[in-house]
Order: C-alpha cells, then sequence, then structure tokens
C-alpha cells in the first residue's frame, strides 16, 4: 500500500508539471506570437516608406544637378518597385518641363490641380505658358502664389512674367516680397535690381545693391538687362 501511495503522489507530482509546462507554452504564445508578426510589419512598412523617401530626394538631387534624364529614369524605376504617386508625377512633370517636353508635363500638371501639389501644378504651368502666352502664365502664377504665399520662388517668377509684361507696379511687391523671404536669393534680388532701373528708380537700385553687395561690374549687367527688357519687341 505504501509503495502504491508512493507511485500515486509521484504520478500527480509528474502531472501536475506538465500541466505547469503546457500553461507556460500557452502564455509565452499568446504573448509573444501576435507581437512578433506584428513588429515585423510594422518595421517593413517604415523601410519602404524610408526607401521611398530616400528615392524621391535623390530624385530631386539630379533636377536641382539639370541631370533630367537620369531623374526620369529613377522615377520610372521607382513606379514600377513602389507605384505612382503624386509625388512622383509633379517630378515627372518638372522634369519633362526642363527637357522641353511641354505637352507631356502640361497634361500631367493638370492631373495634379485640386491636390497637395496644386500650387506646383499651378506654378508649372505657368512656367509653359510663360514662352507663349503671357497673360495664362500670370494667371497660373498667381494662383500659385494664391496657394502658397511664402513661397518665395513662386513670388519672383510671378514678379518677373509681370515684369516683361510691362506690369511694373503690379511686379514690384511680388520680387520685394521674395527677396524679404529668402535674403540669400540672389536671382529675386537681380530681378529687383533690374526693376528699379526699368522704372528709373536708381536711388533704390543702388541702395539694394549696396545693401546686398553687388558689384559695379554686376550692377552694370543689370542695367544692360534693364534696358534690353524695356526695348520695343
Amino acid at each position: 500500500m505504501r509503495r502504491i501511495g508512493i507511485a500515486s503522489r509521484a504520478l500527480t507530482i509528474r502531472f501536475l508539471c506538465m500541466l505547469l509546462v503546457c500553461t507556460s507554452f500557452l502564455v509565452l504564445g499568446a504573448c509573444a506570437g501576435p507581437s512578433r508578426v506584428g513588429d515585423g510589419s510594422s518595421v517593413r512598412e517604415r523601410s519602404n516608406a524610408d526607401d521611398g523617401v530616400v528615392h524621391t530626394d535623390l530624385i530631386r538631387g539630379m533636377l536641382a544637378k539639370k541631370q533630367y534624364y537620369a531623374a526620369l529614369a529613377h522615377i520610372e524605376d521607382e513606379k514600377r518597385t513602389s507605384g505612382s504617386t503624386r509625388e512622383l508625377k509633379l517630378l515627372e512633370a518638372d522634369a519633362r518641363r526642363k527637357l522641353g517636353q511641354g505637352l507631356q508635363a502640361e497634361k500631367i500638371y493638370k492631373e495634379l490641380l485640386g491636390t497637395e501639389y496644386d500650387g506646383d501644378a499651378e506654378h508649372g504651368l505657368g512656367l509653359i505658358y510663360a514662352s507663349r502666352d503671357l497673360n495664362s502664365a500670370v494667371q497660373h502664377l498667381r494662383l500659385a502664389v494664391q496657394r502658397r504665399p511664402t513661397e518665395g520662388t513662386f513670388r519672383n517668377d510671378l514678379g518677373y512674367a509681370l515684369m516683361v509684361s510691362g506690369r511694373y507696379k503690379e511686379a514690384l511687391p511680388e520680387f520685394a516680397t521674395a527677396v524679404e523671404l529668402d535674403q540669400n536669393n540672389q536671382l529675386s534680388r537681380n530681378n529687383l535690381i533690374t526693376l528699379l532701373l526699368i522704372t528709373k528708380d536708381e536711388t533704390r537700385a543702388k541702395q539694394v545693391a549696396r545693401d546686398s553687395g553687388v558689384s559695379d561690374d554686376e550692377l552694370a549687367g543689370l542695367r544692360r538687362k534693364a534696358q534690353s527688357l524695356t526695348k520695343p519687341r
């Protein structure tokens, strides 16, 4: 009887141990299993998003370096691997516009109207029309400025379109705003000085030139530009 009692207790202890082990595995499985799957998925999503940002930054760098064909090649590659996005469409439109592919660029810009890239699209259309229809160019560039009032590039381009149209009073605040928004932008500064020379405001033109560190040779060049813009066409 004593042996039976010992054997019974041994079986009971073994059963309890097995039950404890099984319960531990169940608890670990319930806690650890789903979190591993979730963590892996979120890591992959973050990695894909980071890769997309890196690629678009690379494309923007190529556009800045005037490597337009290379930029288009990378845009096609990004579309193939990750699908098309509105940002990629904007970059493609910019590249095609710089390459003189106006019709293709215009089509893409119009597809982006009413989106989060509406201002950029209006700006791109304004630059396309500037070579053939200044009134339309001014309209689109003005809309671009309305969408993004603090974008100095938009202000400068609107001011230039107004200046070459002979609308000097309207151009002045656009150039002045562009310069104040980005005081390191030499293009906006030079356009402002050119406009002041066109309107015979020598005092202010020389003051802006002096404050900006413009040399006498640079000022003479801007004076020649002002004269060329006022010649009858």
